[in-house]
């Protein structure tokens, strides 16, 4: 698991107060009970860590998995990463 991965089931654990060995990459909010309101500090917090925007067409999580999450950050912060080296 790289820090990304933990960092995101951390932030998942955290504020949808869900034990951690619970998600996986496979799981889905929905499948994980994760609420709307969960779901939308879930996005806080990530945006908060990473210093990124997540587009409201990303923050739709309930059909997405966690993997899927996982895959959206990634890209957000690797440009961010090639913004600031431009």
């Amino acid at each position: 698991m790289n820090d990304l991965e933990k960092t995101i089931f951390d932030i998942i654990a955290k504020e949808a107060q869900i034990p951690r060995e619970k998600i996986s990459l496979d799981a889905t909010m929905q499948d994980l009970d994760v609420h709307s309101l969960d779901a939308i500090q879930v996005v806080f917090e990530i945006e908060d860590r990473f210093g990124i925007s997540v587009p409201e067409q990303d923050a739709n999580f309930n059909s997405s998995t966690v993997g899927d999450l996982l895959r959206s950050v990634q890209a957000l912060v690797n440009a961010k990463a090639a913004n600031a080296a431009a």
